[in-house]
């Protein structure tokens, strides 16, 4: 009967514990690795999702049509140049007239001004406002200068993420989501295979929280800044309003990730406590388990030959 025991040599317990602890270090650094990669991936998918659905055409000029009402004071407006302006549609031959002292060149039809009160009118002119915004950007505004010096830097800031609610950056942020979400998938799906057991969802849902975190955070704190730009002056205020609605998109998106992400992490320590503490088995150890004795290979080999072929030597020599 052949030995159970392999013919490579055995390594000692320092190489053991060495090789053991370089095997694990490479483990979980790819596992880390994968980790991380999916996290940015995944803030990625988030906040090019957000920009996707906030420049969104309905969404978008929505929020443009608020922002116009007060960068034009449209019910100022109308009211001091509602009279001239019916009096031009009187005048003119031509189909289409324009409202007086109004910064975007906004057309209105003959019969429009003529026959519209002034509600339908402020509706019309803020509809065709916001979709000539959202085509063209803020460039189309006629602007004057008159802010205050003061109020000029706040309005910079304010008109840069105002300037996200356009159809360009509505089909760029589609693609990005797009790839995003593909790289997102393949990493999660990465992460999930490379670790095992319970420790898997824990270390899937830690990554979608450090995800979530940052994004959560930036969006909370730029709704905070922006209230802290106190002003009386009704245009900045107005603006204000308009920025927190959008910054409200990613950080509702955020926290809705971050919050999956933490209920994810905490099922998988739980049912890994309970897998470990209820439902384990026994460890394979193999000192546990009695395989029989086991005789060296050389001495079986030569006792067996003894035994075997030595009668049958000895009768063939004395026959000869």
């Amino acid at each position: 009967m052949l030995s159970r025991r392999s013919n490579f040599p055995r390594r000692g317990p320092v190489s053991e514990r060495v090789f053991g602890k370089a095997y694990a270090e490479a483990e979980h650094g790819g596992t880390w690795l994968a980790s991380g990669l999916f996290a940015i991936a995944l803030f990625l998918f988030i906040a090019s999702l957000s920009v996707y659905e906030i420049t969104r055409p309905d969404r978008a000029e929505s929020l443009l049509a608020a922002g116009i009402a007060s960068l034009t004071d449209i019910d100022e407006t109308l009211e001091e140049n509602l009279p001239a302006l019916r009096d031009e549609a009187r005048a003119s031959t031509e189909e289409a007239v324009h409202l007086p002292e109004y910064p975007l060149p906004i057309t209105l039809s003959r019969l429009e001004a003529l026959t519209a009160d002034t509600p339908t009118l402020r509706a019309i002119v803020l509809d065709r406002s916001a979709k000539l915004v959202y085509a063209t950007g803020l460039d189309a505004f006629d602007e004057t200068g008159e802010q205050a010096s003061e109020l000029f830097s706040i309005y910079n800031v304010i008109r840069e993420l105002v300037g996200f609610l356009t159809g360009d950056v509505h089909d760029r942020a589609r693609w990005v989501a797009l790839a995003s979400l593909v790289l997102a998938s393949v990493l999660g799906a990465a992460t999930l295979a490379l670790n095992r057991g319970f420790v898997r969802f824990t270390s899937f849902g830690l990554a979608v929280l450090l995800a979530a975190a940052p994004g959560y955070f930036i969006a909370r704190g730029g709704t905070y800044l922006i209230d802290r730009f106190g002003s009386e002056d009704s245009f900045v205020l107005d603006l204000q309003v308009l920025v927190q609605i959008m910054l409200d998109v990613p950080e509702r998106n955020f926290l809705i990730a971050g919050s999956l992400g933490l209920i994810i992490a905490f099922a998988g320590r739980v049912l890994g406590f309970i897998a470990d503490h209820l439902f384990s088995d026994e460890s394979l150890d193999p000192n546990a388990y009695d395989t029989g004795p086991t005789l060296p290979f050389r001495r079986l080999t030569k006792w067996r030959w003894r035994r075997c072929f030595g009668g049958w030597s000895g009768g063939w020599a004395g026959g000869l």
